[in-house]
């Protein structure tokens, strides 16, 4: 059988996104059209019905990288929802990821959830949920959780870049990834390129660039993003491992991904290039589980860091092996099987 000219023609413009007048195919499934699924999920989550959202058959959900069945976990326990939405739209990969707040028996919830949506239809769902306590990572912690995330997320999130301006995919993965490969074992050698106004936020805490209280001492929490990466703070992060960018939104230059930070223990004291000594308290390996949003401006520095976080089993892998992957080096060094 013989395919006719424009029959071939049409199958190419399908497969490299263009019309066959010349313009940009429509994606199939838009930032409105992703959000509005993203909201039927959180709609069918508080009404306890998987059946309410467009979930395909077979579906895997995992809650904290543990395979659960719908409705498990949150989906059986959350009774409300807040206002707050962190939007990352990947109409490319037709993928989103958000964050937002909710209460579970009544007690605070953080949500973050990747979906990945195949015509209309969520065929990934992958979330990570902190009940949340009066620390920020629910687990080995100084720093007490204050919830600072409102109703709204900040301006930068949601602002779009000129579109001459705007970042090509890869190269916001490999920003966003330098944040984690300048935390592992950190010594001020792989400073990522944060900009001036750079704050960071985990579990809803502003954990950078805090003004002083009078009389506290001054912490990694009041320091710009760059000082405290400088200085060489967080050494006790051995491994920064099992990285993948999972979500990107080049429209608004936004990266939503998963790390694990493993704490091997071995770091007990070290001392920063101010002259600090710092001392670890936590005598045993522990390890965070986190998705991240990074907002990465138009000179391509880190403008904006919120991080969704809880202590996980020691060693935990992520239950999913998508997105763009970046090794640690120390768990290569470590022999350790990162998916």
């Amino acid at each position: 059988m013989t395919i006719s000219k424009e029959i071939r023609i049409a199958a190419a413009s399908l497969l490299l996104g263009v019309s066959l007048t010349g313009q940009a195919a429509t994606p199939a499934c838009d930032r409105a059209c992703l959000e509005g699924v993203a909201e039927k999920y959180l709609a069918a989550m508080l009404a306890h019905d998987p059946s309410k959202a467009p979930i395909a058959k077979g579906t895997r959900y995992t809650e904290n990288a543990i395979t659960l069945p719908l409705p498990d976990g949150l989906w059986r326990n959350v009774d409300s929802i807040g206002k707050y939405r962190l939007y990352v739209s990947d109409p490319q990969q037709g993928q989103i990821g958000f964050f937002t707040k909710g209460t579970e028996n009544g007690s605070p919830v953080l949500i973050a959830t990747r979906l990945k949506v195949v015509q209309g239809q969520i065929t990934e769902i992958e979330s990570y949920a902190p009940r949340l306590t009066d620390t920020i990572t629910a687990g080995p912690s100084s720093v007490k959780r204050t919830d600072m995330l409102g109703d709204a997320p900040r301006k930068q999130f949601v602002t779009a870049l000129p579109p001459d301006k705007r970042l090509p995919r890869a190269k916001l993965a490999s920003i966003a990834n330098s944040y984690w490969a300048g935390l592992e074992n950190n010594r001020g050698e792989k400073v990522p390129p944060f900009a001036d106004d750079c704050i960071r936020l985990e579990n809803g805490t502003q954990t950078s660039g805090v003004e002083l209280a009078p009389g506290a001492k001054r912490t990694t929490i009041n320091m710009k993003c760059a000082e405290s990466f400088e200085l060489g703070y967080y050494r006790e992060d051995t491994r920064m491992r099992s990285r993948r960018m999972l979500v990107i939104d080049e429209e608004r230059g936004l990266v939503y991904a998963g790390c694990f930070f493993d704490h091997d223990a071995t770091v007990r004291q070290y001392q920063v290039k101010d002259g600090t000594q710092r001392t670890v308290t936590n005598t045993g390996p522990w390890t965070w589980g986190t998705h991240e949003i990074f907002q990465i401006n138009a000179e391509g520095k880190i403008g904006q860091v919120e991080a969704v976080l809880l202590s996980v089993p020691y060693g935990q892998l992520p239950g999913w092996d998508n997105g763009i992957h970046f090794p640690s080096e120390q768990a290569q060094k470590d022999g350790f099987k990162e998916f």
